[in-house]
């Protein structure tokens, strides 16, 4: 466990001088940073973004409205800003946000945060891009990710929730 001590450019001079570029903790794509650099990137700006969209819907969307992740980071993101920025809990189908559930009804309303329209739109009628969460540092599967809202559901959250299950 390390606090970075340099800022971002003088971090990837200095590991570029001492040859420890693109570490790979995972099995991801990497960025400018190390994964464990990266993943300090990023999730304030997502939970702001996600808040302003949440915050623009109508208030009787709101009151039935869910916010989906596609993985915990996300969710966790999510779920620690959150409360200062009014924000219901996140739900996802990752790793043991799948086991607390998709929540007590099903909702009208998801804002997901990524994924594509087209797996969106196979659960909702309606899915609609309200934004774009974006951070250089972040890792790239977390930068340029779409907020979509989605309405007129075609089954249930709790029907589809099985299909969320993804540990990793």
């Amino acid at each position: 466990m390390a606090v970075p001590l340099l800022p971002v450019e003088t971090f990837i001079r200095y590991a570029a001088r001492l040859g420890i570029e693109n570490l790979k903790e995972e099995r991801h794509v990497m960025g400018r940073l190390p994964q464990f650099y990266a993943d300090m990137f990023g999730w304030r700006n997502m939970a702001v973004q996600v808040a302003a969209v949440y915050h623009g819907l109508p208030p009787e969307d709101q009151a039935h409205a869910v916010i989906f992740a596609y993985n915990y980071g996300d969710a966790g993101a999510i779920d620690y800003y959150g409360p200062g920025l009014g924000l219901p809990n996140a739900i996802s189908g990752h790793n043991n946000y799948y086991l607390w559930g998709p929540g007590p009804v099903d909702p009208q309303v998801a804002i997901v945060i990524g994924g594509s329209r087209a797996a969106a739109g196979t659960v909702f009628r309606d899915v609609r891009a309200a934004g774009n969460i974006t951070d250089l540092n972040a890792m790239p599967f977390e930068n340029n990710l779409t907020i979509w809202v989605c309405r007129q559901p075609k089954i249930s959250l709790r029907q589809v929730w099985p299909m969320l299950k993804h540990y990793v």
